[in-house]
């Protein structure tokens, strides 16, 4: 019974240190279009060797499966005026998988597809973009 109460009390702090890393995001939103970035779910770190600074922003690369037998972009374009600075020394992204149409001609019938998109964006603190934009 004590090892019981001893491992559900562990689980507990394990849950807690890892919504405790993670809380930041909520309730973070675009700067420009004031999207929500959504949480814990949709938002995660990044390696910075798929990041790629230049004088405009970022390009953050994505590499991923095709989902649903559509294509997705490797590569994003983050603007700098839609960077924020991260609580931390790493890059962030926040995207969620969205449904688009697009038209079939010659009938003019819609076909839904889905595709990831990024709706928030990271950068360490000190980061000439951020400190520029800021």
């Amino acid at each position: 019974m004590v090892q019981f109460q001893i491992t559900t009390a562990l689980m507990w702090l394990v849950l807690a240190a890892e919504a405790n890393a993670h809380d930041w995001y909520t309730g973070k939103t675009d700067p420009v279009l004031h999207y929500d970035c959504c949480g814990n779910k949709d938002c995660r770190p990044i390696d910075s060797s798929n990041v790629r600074m230049t004088k405009d922003g970022y390009f953050v690369r994505m590499p991923r499966p095709t989902y649903l037998n559509e294509p997705q972009e490797a590569e994003w374009f983050i603007p700098r005026d839609r960077v924020q600075p991260a609580p931390d020394d790493r890059y962030h992204i926040c995207e969620r998988l969205m449904t688009f149409y697009r038209a079939i001609t010659p009938h003019m019938k819609f076909e839904a597809y889905q595709r990831f998109r990024w709706t928030c964006f990271f950068a360490p603190p000190g980061t000439s973009s951020i400190a520029a934009s800021r």
